[in-house]
């Protein structure tokens, strides 16, 4: 039981660090997986002592348990395509790059909207995400090479390449559907399952009901997505974003 223990906070401890290079130290999901990572390894390091105080024991499988089943919700919820494609806009979120480039999670986002401009061809696609440490370029600026690189239209395409993060994402672009709109638009998110959840309960605040088309997540590093996105979303809970 000791050494399962000590493995998991080995495991949170990756999601912590993956987080603190993806996000920063100081950002909510880092210092949540770290706090985790910390209860985890002291109560593994001194199994043997805590393990006498039975109420112990019960709260850390209760939330061991309440980390899995939610994760779990995250995901089914996430699966879910509601997309009829009469939608006005599509709303693309940024995933990470890498020199320019895009990195796996957010290919399959936008690959997705390929797939979907292929149904819909007259929606306008929005990509959004900020310039992150250490590149030249933004998020939605690689993005959209993308798209018009495997044949989506540039003048289809409008760039919010400010937000850094996804409540930024969805406020800067519902700010610029705003520009373009008369009257308010059906938009379709797109991002990864393990994402959604979060992502259309804040499109759901800013402009209303919205449709998605989820993307897969790629399976190396599903774990870690879903554990930090957990603590994202008890982030939103607390304090609204």
């Amino acid at each position: 039981m000791k050494k399962l223990i000590l493995a998991f906070g080995v495991f949170t401890a990756l999601a912590a660090i993956r987080s603190w290079m993806v996000s920063g130290p100081t950002n909510n999901n880092t210092i949540f997986l770290g706090g985790i990572t910390l209860a985890i390894g002291l109560y593994g390091w001194f199994f043997d002592k805590f393990k006498k105080m039975r109420w112990l024991t019960i709260t850390i499988g209760v939330t061991l348990v309440s980390l899995l089943g939610f994760s779990s919700f995250l995901g089914i919820y996430g699966r879910r395509a509601t997309a009829d494609y009469t939608e006005d806009v599509v709303l693309v979120l940024g995933g990470g790059i890498r020199q320019g480039e895009v990195r796996p999670t957010l290919q399959m986002r936008l690959d997705q909207a390929i797939k979907y401009h292929a149904s819909n061809p007259s929606a306008l696609i929005i990509v959004t995400g900020g310039t992150g440490h250490g590149e030249e370029i933004s998020e939605a600026e690689a993005m959209a090479r993308y798209l018009i690189q495997s044949g989506v239209p540039a003048q289809q395409i409008l760039l919010e390449d400010a937000a850094y993060s996804t409540y930024t994402n969805m406020s800067y672009s519902y700010n610029l559907i705003a520009e373009h709109f008369e009257t308010p638009p059906r938009v379709v998110v797109i991002t990864s399952d393990f994402h959604m959840f979060r992502s259309a309960q804040f499109a759901q605040q800013l402009g209303g009901e919205v449709t998605t088309y989820p993307a897969p997540t790629p399976w190396i590093g599903a774990p870690f997505y879903y554990l930090r996105e957990v603590a994202a979303v008890i982030k939103m809970w607390l304090i609204g974003r």
